[in-house]
């Protein structure tokens, strides 16, 4: 891995920024589009288990996150994200088609290998075109664009999933044409190919592995919570308010990342959410509302988490690494925390919180500072 630093950007290029970011919510929308239309698609394909094509992209994100980040940093985040977009429009187009379901399935894989390689590359890039007094703010906004997107997806989305298809496949298109004029030719220093020795050397590195652990606890938590927690509290209105308070919390992470070290907020933000989550045990007539304030705070961790890729990696090729391992333990997270909280049942929703909270800023808090003592050597 190269460990010579570029020089960082004096100025930030805010309407690039704004389009990379689109770009993430299509990112998002590539899981909304399914997930908003399993009605419809389970009168197109009778007998077959449509859920699947929902977690089959998960499923790819937990075998190839790290070659994810391996391939960007091979082939350089421009030529990355221009690809995905491309594979992204090709597949989604092919769905609109409305194939065979095991053809279905077959072009999700593709796409899914599209979706992780976007969710790698646009925030390796961002990343380094954020001047550094605002990295952690953009990095905040980064933060945001899974639930963001698939809150427009849902605004938008309409009862036939072939119209969504082909109009989701059209935007991928849109954007690849308008990032190919628009991101920046400059060579850039590029790594060997990806390689299975990349998990070896990634999860031997704090630097690379801490932001991915903690969002790895987050996600666990994160989906799980908001899909238990307005049935265990017997409060229905959390269900579309606890989504926006956790998008609201890493917007704010961003700003909070100016004057507070990412890896501090991410441990930091576990131990107090936990212990709201705990007081709202403790306190059953007020634990829903205290359950939107440690929601809140869950923002925090995961907008704490991404600004700290670029905090404790300062090359191009690294961050790239890190984001394949934070896609890679988010979507293990994504993938388990449900099912888990489903087999326990939805009244150990607030005892589960408490308990992730305390683990997650028990772990995050050694690996950040074994990440922290690597760079200071």
């Amino acid at each position: 891995m190269n460990h010579n630093a570029p020089h960082p950007p004096t100025r930030t290029p805010w309407a690039l920024i704004a389009v990379l970011y689109g770009a993430g919510l299509l990112a998002a929308g590539q899981f909304a589009k399914i997930s908003l239309t399993l009605g419809p698609l389970a009168l197109v394909y009778p007998g077959w288990p449509v859920a699947f094509a929902v977690s089959g992209v998960a499923v790819i994100g937990i075998i190839f996150g790290v070659m994810a980040g391996g391939l960007t940093a091979s082939m350089g985040p421009r030529r990355a994200i221009l690809a995905a977009l491309g594979l992204s429009a090709l597949a989604g187009g092919a769905q609109a088609l409305l194939p065979a379901f095991p053809i279905l399935i077959a072009l999700r894989v593709v796409e899914g290998a599209g979706h992780l390689v976007l969710v790698v590359a646009i925030p390796t890039l961002m990343a380094g075109l954020a001047a550094p007094r605002v990295r952690g703010l953009v990095m905040g906004l980064w933060a945001t664009f899974f639930g963001v997107g698939f809150a427009l997806a849902a605004l938008v989305v309409g009862d036939q999933a072939a119209p969504v298809f082909a109009a989701h496949g059209g935007l991928c298109a849109i954007l690849a044409l308008v990032l190919w004029w628009m991101l920046p030719r400059a060579a850039v220093a590029r790594r060997a190919p990806p390689r299975l020795s990349d998990h070896l050397l990634i999860y031997r590195d704090p630097r690379l592995f801490a932001p991915a652990l903690g969002h790895g606890i987050y996600a666990f938590l994160f989906l799980a919570a908001v899909t238990y927690l307005p049935t265990a509290l017997g409060a229905l209105w959390l269900a579309p308010v606890l989504p926006i308070v956790g998008i609201v919390g890493s917007l704010g992470a961003g700003v909070l990342a100016r004057f507070i070290a990412p890896g501090a907020l991410v441990a930091g933000g576990f131990g107090v959410m936990g212990a709201v989550f705990a007081i709202g045990l403790a306190w059953p007539a007020q634990a829903a509302g205290l359950s939107v304030l440690a929601m809140l705070i869950s923002g925090v961790v995961a907008g704490g988490g991404f600004a700290a890729v670029p905090w404790l990696n300062q090359t191009e090729d690294g961050r790239a690494l890190a984001n394949g391992a934070l896609a890679q333990l988010g979507n293990i997270g994504t993938f388990a925390g449900t099912p888990v909280l489903a087999a326990l049942g939805a009244g150990a929703s607030l005892p589960l919180a408490i308990a992730v909270g305390g683990v997650g800023a028990l772990v995050t808090a050694i690996a950040y500072r074994a990440a922290i003592m690597m760079n200071v050597r």
